[in-house]
């Protein structure tokens, strides 16, 4: 769903403007990423979301998951912490997933697979590998350091009906990411990331695309993207991640109590 600092799935799909004064003329590329980053989007979400797999010939998987999410520790440090619980269908159910954003290292991430009966640290080395069959990586769900990139303002152009800024990102240190750059296409009204292309790290080929749906609506006064989709230019698949409704309204709630215990491995045990 990216979109925070992060792009982890639920924060890509939760956005939020950031009432900050800067003239257009005065931002350059790292400014833009900056108030894209810094965004409010809430203590705490929680989500019912659909993740539809769709192949090159456009069938489709569905899964449900439940997503919560929650800021921790000193607010200057802007630290989260995220579970995802698979649902639906019975092959995947009661999978779990927990990610830790930590301030000066590398995320953590466990995963709880049902088969298996534990809990399994996610190593780097295993950041190129796709979460859940999903045009995803766990690479692609970490947090990003805005300190880790240099940028640069490419162009101003028109997407669908969002003026936006181009903003390219090059990691300082490539063995350390998956792409050889990214190219974002922020919207000026709301600082949200409406399209990312991907670059492959050995060819520079463009593999990657993400891009979001156009309705951008408030629920409980924040900016929230409804639909995500991430599709794999080589293979054709695709991945869409949206907020499931139920009569209509959409099945997300912002700034809700969340206990401490849902973000631990014992959760992913036992789903209490």
């Amino acid at each position: 769903m990216g979109f925070k600092k992060s792009r982890k799935i639920i924060l890509m799909l939760m956005v939020f403007v950031l009432g900050i004064s800067l003239s257009a003329a005065a931002l350059t590329g790292r400014e833009i990423m900056e108030k894209a980053d810094e965004r409010e989007t809430g203590d705490t979400q929680h989500a019912l979301m659909g993740m539809d797999l769709i192949d090159k010939k456009g069938e489709v998987s569905p899964r449900t998951i439940e997503v919560w999410a929650k800021e921790y520790g000193d607010p200057a440090d802007d630290l989260n912490k995220m579970v995802m619980v698979f649902h639906e269908p019975a092959s995947v159910k009661n999978t779990r997933f927990l990610q830790i954003e930590n301030k000066d290292r590398d995320d953590d991430q466990w995963i709880y697979l049902p088969a298996l009966q534990r809990v399994r640290r996610i190593s780097s080395s295993q950041g190129g590998d796709s979460f859940m069959g999903s045009d995803f990586t766990y690479d692609d769900m970490e947090s990003r350091k805005i300190d880790d990139f240099t940028y640069k303002l490419l162009k101003e152009e028109k997407l669908t009906k969002y003026e936006c800024y181009v903003v390219e990102a090059i990691p300082k240190d490539p063995e350390e990411e998956q792409y050889q750059k990214t190219i974002s296409w922020i919207s000026k009204e709301h600082y949200i990331p409406l399209k990312v292309e991907m670059y492959d790290k050995d060819s520079g080929k463009l593999i990657k695309l993400m891009t979001v749906e156009e309705k951008i609506e408030k629920i409980n006064g924040i900016w929230t993207v409804f639909s995500t989709t991430m599709e794999d230019l080589e293979s054709g698949h695709k991945t869409q991640l949206y907020i499931k409704q139920n009569k209509g309204n959409y099945l997300l709630e912002y700034n809700k109590e969340i206990s401490d215990r849902r973000f631990t491995q014992q959760f992913l045990k036992n789903g209490k």
